[in-house]
């Protein structure tokens, strides 16, 4: 089968995001830096990252640049935790803190809502910010800020609704953003190293373009011809690249409805490798160069090239990993802390790819059984103040 016989709207998308980096980041640079007052950002003694699905996907892998940046205690929490478990001291109890982002790019889910109309019942204390890019949306009402993100136009050429990349990339975009502002307010850094931060985001992603996307794309293509009738997925990472292990099973389960797994590799040495079908389970371990985990990540992947057909995704030198494994080599970011920005590119072809072999559609569009649904009640869920 020739590779564009099987081109969908999640391939479009992916080809997309280089494209698309320089216009987002000029069009949106300017109020992400204007959303938040000096005294908002730098009054805070704690942040809370929080969302549902790809959203809280995007708290996580941004953790380490509100931690390492702003230099303030950072967790990323899903909402359903933040509403309902999260004890109500540590949310409402002095002005200004947590700093509390709440991510959605629509505004309209229910849990996310409850998060900021809950730490507003709390009185005193947190801060919310609303991640979003409807400032209208029933979520930014509820907040106190917003964090806005416009993503630029775009058609895939498809009628199926794509997973969503472009809106991840926007809100990874927009709180690495924030955690940038909040390391210059601080005076952590000069301005003039604010703005090189800025820039090496755009840069990181515009490398991805052209001849190196293609490049990605044919060995993403060839990789799903062997992995079609696979029926299980497994994505492996460490620290902020358990962000993008999240994320890669996310697109599977989207995309091809099978059956995804994520887990910090070192867990999987405890748990996982015990499945039985090892040879069926389709593996993906995604590794920076710069991870202080690089060393026990080439001691997994010997294992993993042993027992399972293996992609590892990572900016070091493809000699490093088993001959057995297919290594997918990206571009390397200026500074470390930016690869989850990207990095999930090769899944999100993968996963494009192995939805047209299989013959099914993103979303399970078409399935009466999950059609019946009303979006799984995301946006129509009793909100409780608990």
């Amino acid at each position: 089968m020739k590779k564009l016989d099987c081109n969908n709207a999640l391939r479009m998308e992916t080809f997309d995001l280089p494209v698309m980096a320089r216009p987002f980041a000029e069009a949106n640079d300017k109020p992400l830096r204007m959303a938040l007052t000096t005294p908002q950002l730098f009054s805070p003694r704690s942040c809370l990252l929080v969302g549902c699905g790809d959203s809280y996907c995007a708290g996580v892998a941004a953790k380490p640049l509100f931690e390492q940046l702003g230099g303030i205690r950072t967790e990323a929490l899903s909402a359903m935790e933040a509403s309902r478990h999260w004890p109500k001291g540590r949310i409402g109890n002095e002005p200004c803190n947590p700093l509390l982002y709440v991510i959605s790019a629509s505004g309209n889910v229910s849990r996310n809502i409850e998060v900021c109309q809950r730490a507003a019942a709390c009185g005193v204390g947190a801060l919310t910010v609303a991640v979003t890019a409807h400032p209208d949306s029933p979520m930014a009402k509820a907040s106190q800020a917003v964090l806005p993100i416009s993503p630029t136009p775009f058609d895939s050429g498809f009628d199926e609704h794509s997973p969503g990349l472009r809106s991840y990339y926007a809100s990874l975009y927009a709180l690495c953003s924030s955690a940038i502002r909040m390391g210059e307010v601080k005076m952590r850094y000069p301005m003039s190293q604010a703005d090189d931060y800025r820039r090496a985001m755009v840069e990181y992603a515009e490398s991805f373009g052209g001849e190196v996307m293609e490049q990605i794309d044919d060995a993403m293509f060839a990789l799903a011809q062997q992995w079609q009738e696979f029926d299980s997925f497994e994505f492996l990472g460490s620290g902020a690249q358990m962000a993008t292990a999240w994320f890669d099973a996310a697109k599977i389960y989207e995309a091809t409805g099978d059956v995804a797994t994520y887990e910090d590799m070192e867990n999987w040495c405890h748990v996982n490798y015990f499945a039985r079908d090892h040879r069926r389970v389709g593996t993906v371990l995604t590794i920076s160069k710069d991870s202080p985990a690089m060393v026990r990540a080439l001691e997994v992947a010997e294992v993993l090239a042993r027992l399972r057909p293996t992609l590892i995704v990572t900016d070091a030198d493809a000699a490093l990993f088993p001959k057995e494994a297919t290594v997918c080599q990206l571009p390397s970011p200026r500074y470390g802390f930016l690869a989850p920005l990207m990095d999930y590119v090769p899944v999100a072809l993968l996963s494009g790819y192995l939805a047209r072999l299989k013959g099914v559609s993103l979303f399970r569009g078409g399935e009466p059984a999950f059609q019946s649904q009303p979006t799984h009640f995301l946006k129509t869920s009793q909100i409780e103040i608990v």
